[in-house]
């Protein structure tokens, strides 16, 4: 059996960039069996055609929801559509993602000579680079001396190969969270059930993170996020806090540097209304643990991000 013979891509969309979304198709669906395309926002006849002829010989289908589902559905759906088809490996992409050529063979050959070594992985992750190829941050250990992964507690979802039978005794994908925190939830309960997660630095995919990133002092970046992404980031944090397995040193982190966070978005939004407001009904849903669609903000506008790390 091929590399990618038995792995389903699915990419999440909501109101793509339709040249970048075939440039995407075009680039995994060579390594693929399948390209499946969770459609959160319509896509029509016209961008089903050219996303069918990006994908050449690979079949594309598109599935649609009915609406906006967030990112956490949408996965489950992907893997439900895996574990169906047979599938061992489903490959979660976002709109705003790009793998380097080969990326799926690879990340899938790491997986099975990491299982080959006893290991239990949950998922293998491509290293996220920005715009000029500078690897984004990711909360893994260093790889020893010819390693092909370093573990990580989580993988950004976009550019994960996740193994199915591992899928199996994780679990579903948080949906109540929407969007934000779902692949470190999810890492973490993978984590908290003998599985492992890990990144490939040498398999690189280009990742557009929200609006770009606030640059601060000593180097350090934050996600430069539109209020209704900040809304969901900072709830599904607090949301964490109640898990049993979510690690104590994880918890501690959260509540160190919420303070610092918000005060960095605060500034950098100049105090505005919607971004107030966006903490302020973050931090009140997250503490009472009111989850599901943030529809108490307005929705993103057609050109904005869908929803994925």
């Amino acid at each position: 059996m091929s590399e990618g013979s038995d792995v389903l891509a699915g990419i999440v969309v909501y109101h793509p960039n339709e040249a970048h979304l075939a440039r995407l198709v075009t680039a995994v669906a060579p390594d693929v069996r399948e390209v499946a395309v969770y459609a959160n926002s319509p896509v029509g006849a016209a961008l089903a055609e050219r996303l069918a002829q990006a994908a050449g010989d690979t079949p594309v289908a598109v599935l649609d929801p009915q609406g906006n589902r967030g990112l956490g559905e949408a996965y489950n759906a992907l893997a439900a559509r895996a574990e169906a088809q047979g599938d061992a490996f489903l490959f979660l992409l976002d709109q705003d993602s790009l793998p380097a050529p080969g990326a799926v063979p690879a990340l899938a050959g790491i997986f099975r000579q990491l299982a080959a070594a006893g290991e239990r992985p949950a998922l293998v992750g491509a290293q996220p680079v920005d715009a000029e190829g500078a690897p984004l941050p990711v909360a893994a250990a260093p790889a020893g001396a010819g390693a092909p992964a370093r573990r990580a507690r989580f993988a950004y979802s976009s550019g994960s190969l996740v193994g199915c039978a591992a899928a199996r005794a994780v679990g579903p994908f948080r949906a109540d969270f929407f969007i934000d925190a779902i692949d470190v939830e999810w890492g973490l309960r993978a984590a908290d059930r003998g599985h492992s997660v890990w990144i490939a630095p040498g398999v690189p995919m280009r990742h557009d993170l929200g609006r770009g990133v606030i640059r601060l002092p000593l180097g350090l970046t934050l996600t430069d996020q539109p209020p209704r992404r900040l809304y969901t980031f900072i709830r599904n944090q607090l949301a964490m806090l109640r898990l049993a397995h979510v690690p104590p040193a994880h918890k501690a982190r959260t509540l160190a540097l919420m303070p610092a966070r918000l005060a960095v978005y605060l500034v950098h939004n100049r105090f505005s209304r919607e971004v107030r407001r966006a903490i302020g009904l973050g931090l009140a849903d997250g503490l009472r643990h009111r989850l599901g669609p943030p529809d108490r903000l307005p929705p993103p506008s057609p050109a904005g991000p869908p929803g994925g790390r």
